[in-house]
């Protein structure tokens, strides 16, 4: 039997050596499969049932290891299984996503391998048919399948021929509730909630999903739904909120039906109708918010409009209780603390939302026209057990060094204020996982932490217990942040480097690099990191106005995201914006700026291609340059016309084909410009007798059309 032990002896003859080595199928004291054997010849059968089930032991002589003896030996196994949290004729229900523990028992008279093989089978696998863990815990789908019952499967590890299952009904009982207004006015929002209400224990799916019908209107004729992400809105339930904008004008017949369906069960769909309330004729009354949700104790400033008659006094009451009531929320004088109750005539007052939610939810707080009590308004309130924040977008993808914005709205208060964090199970070394901003705007780190997933959380600064949250993914393929230029004017004559900022570049160090594509075809590109890839943009790609697509794409063929190089078309003249102490402000200016095209070999945030270094005066005597930090002085001449000469420096270096010019009317020229050696130029500058004694400024553009200002530089006296 599995496990039990069995004594052999040997007899060696014509031999004063008696010893012997045993060995179980030609291997030396057996082996695990096959079971052991000690050198007394002790002999125990493995724990599971070997394939196949007959084995032979030997006997080999210690003096003569070409005498041996031999027994076969049959393994058997007496093992029994049961289920006995499970086994029976019965089904056993599990409600969606919950978890059933089942014991399985192994029995056997011998010592056998006492564990056991999960397995479930069924239709609905391997979809939607539940799990189960090496111990037997069962954990059923969160979504109902169109087939319920699965069979849940223990087969013994020892003997797999023995086995046991269990018939599984996966069960769906959780409460889904519809809180929708009756009416709603033309023109208008109202929230909509549905709560989702499971079995304790359990944990289906939540995903709902909203639809409008109605026969008399057709699409936006019935209105619009926004479906917001959802939140805890209490114990185990969760709340799922949907921003309604109603038509302009109301459908005929009036009768319009909000359907909220789970992904956990279809056949559990709710439905509500409500109607659409137009304008009226005569003595109207409105309320402002015509629908709104707070949360339990909470205040809400309702404000009445009495039109068509002059008498603007109006009476309120919640649910038809003049003044209302604990149980249903009382009306109260705006900020009143404790409640103060309003008299009469008062067109604004303060809800304030009862100690727990009513029933009926929502409540209907309306106001009556005193001239005409026919005549009346409505606000209907949601009431929640407490403050529910949602964050949008509710799940990101974002690259590495990417921003992401998030935003926060709480329901049921007033009190939009929220705390952010980043969370995340990767999130223990300090920046590991981004920063995020008191606004809600989120930087992703370098590189995704482990494991890749984080949430953006917002807490309510008013519940600090309520707290909403958004899935953030890191994005470990290639992606491209920023360009380097990432915008240049059209008809620049010569190419430049573009430089290409991302994560997940195939650096060129490492062998076969990265290739940039620009505008779909692959140029000779360099990638010094896998951030950072250079190669050449010619003046074909830019010949034009436009945009140009930019693509990184790795060995094997994976590719970036596109990122676009906006090709500006230039300005056909230059604008002069006048500005003094009695106007120091002009509006209506647009002003394009675009990038040097050096900006991809220039040190960040400092290019040095155009910027003038110095400026000074040439001596065509001695021709020499001194070049200094003041304004070069141009003294206009008398009568006539005179030149002058100067001399300007650059890091990089400028050259005579260039474009310098002078602002002013047109009355400082440059005539002339030759190159004098070491990034010098010499300008030669004419002025006429009328040159406007001013401050000018130098202005310098390259054949890529870059162009920069040395400020203040010349001054004409």
């Amino acid at each position: 039997m599995l496990g039990n032990q069995f004594v052999f002896a040997a007899a060696v003859k014509n031999s004063l050596d008696s010893t012997v080595t045993w060995s179980v199928n030609g291997v030396a004291g057996g082996g695990a499969q096959t079971g052991t054997i000690t050198a007394d010849g002790v002999y125990t059968a493995p724990g599971d049932l070997p394939i196949p089930a007959n084995l032979t032991v030997t006997a080999t002589s210690h003096a003569d290891v070409s005498k041996s003896g031999t027994a076969l030996i049959t393994v058997q196994s007496d093992v029994s299984i049961t289920l006995p949290s499970g086994g029976g004729t019965g089904a056993v229900p599990v409600e969606l996503g919950a978890t059933h523990a089942f014991l399985a028992v192994v029995s056997s008279g011998a010592h056998p391998d006492k564990s056991v093989l999960w397995s479930v089978s069924g239709l609905a696998c391997p979809l939607l048919c539940g799990s189960v863990d090496t111990s037997g815990n069962y954990t059923a789908p969160q979504i109902l399948p169109g087939s319920p019952n699965v069979t849940l499967t223990a087969r013994s590890v020892a003997d797999s021929s023995r086995q046991v299952s269990a018939t599984i009904t996966i069960t769906s009982n959780f409460v889904l509730q519809l809180s929708v207004p009756s009416t709603v006015p033309i023109s208008s929002t109202a929230t909509f909630i549905a709560t989702l209400n499971p079995v304790p224990g359990s944990n289906p799916s939540t995903v709902v999903s909203w639809s409008l019908s109605g026969s008399g209107c057709n699409r936006v004729l019935c209105g619009t739904l926004s479906v917001v992400t959802e939140q805890s809105a209490g114990g185990n339930a969760t709340a799922a909120s949907a921003s309604y904008t109603s038509p302009i004008a109301s459908p005929a017949p009036n009768a319009i039906e909000v359907t909220v369906t789970p992904l956990a069960d279809p056949s559990k769909a709710v439905q509500q109708q409500f109607s659409i309330q137009g304008a009226s004729a005569g003595v109207s009354v409105t309320v402002s918010p015509a629908t709104a949700t707070r949360a339990i104790n909470h205040h809400l400033t309702l404000t009445a409009q009495v039109s068509g008659t002059t008498n603007t006094n109006v009476t309120w009451n919640v649910n038809g209780v003049a003044g209302g009531s604990a149980a249903i929320g009382r009306i109260c004088v705006v900020a009143s603390n404790p409640c103060q109750a309003v008299t009469s005539g008062a067109l604004q007052v303060d809800y304030v939302a009862p100690a727990t939610v009513p029933t009926p939810d929502p409540v209907t707080v309306q106001v009556v026209s005193v001239a005409d009590v026919s005549k009346s308004g409505a606000s209907q309130v949601t009431i929640i057990n407490h403050v529910l924040v949602t964050v949008l977008p509710g799940s990101a993808l974002v690259v590495p060094l990417g921003v992401q914005p998030f935003v926060a709205t709480v329901l049921g208060t007033d009190n939009q204020n929220v705390v952010w964090q980043v969370q995340g199970a990767g999130c223990s070394a300090a920046g590991s996982c981004g920063a995020i901003t008191p606004a809600g705007v989120y930087t992703t780190p370098g590189m995704a932490p482990m494991p890749d997933a984080l949430q953006v959380v917002a807490i309510s600064s008013e519940d600090t217990s309520q707290s909403g949250s958004a899935n953030v993914t890191i994005s470990t393929g290639v992606n491209i942040l920023t360009l380097h230029p990432a915008s240049v004017y059209a008809g620049a004559a010569n190419g430049f480097t573009l430089k290409v900022i991302g994560t997940g570049f195939a650096a060129s160090t490492s062998g076969t690099g990265a290739v940039l594509l620009i505008g779909g075809t692959a140029r000779t590109t360099s990638c010094s990191t896998t951030q950072e890839c250079i190669a050449p943009v010619t003046a074909a790609d830019v010949a034009l106005a436009g945009n140009v697509s930019v693509q990184v794409q790795n060995p094997g063929g994976t590719e970036s995201n596109a990122v676009s190089l906006v090709v500006a078309a230039p300005n056909a003249s230059d604008d002069v914006i006048s500005l003094n102490a009695g106007a120091p402000e002009v509006s209506g200016k647009d002003i394009v700026v675009v990038e040097p095209t050096t900006a991809g070999v220039s040190i960040p945030g400092n290019d040095v291609d155009l910027d003038v270094a110095a400026l000074g005066s040439f001596s065509a005597v001695n021709n020499s340059c001194t070049l200094g930090g003041n304004p070069v002085m141009l003294t206009r001449p008398q009568s006539g016309v005179a030149t002058a000469d100067v001399c300007l420096f650059s890091q990089s270096g400028l050259d005579a084909s260039m474009t310098f010019t002078v602002t002013g009317p047109g009355d400082v020229a440059v005539i002339a410009k030759q190159p004098v050696g070491l990034g010098i130029v010499r300008l030669t500058l004419q002025l006429p007798a009328t040159a406007a004694p001013s401050a000018r400024t130098l202005f310098i553009q390259n054949t890529n059309l870059d162009k920069t200002a040395a400020t203040g530089t010349l001054w004409v006296k």
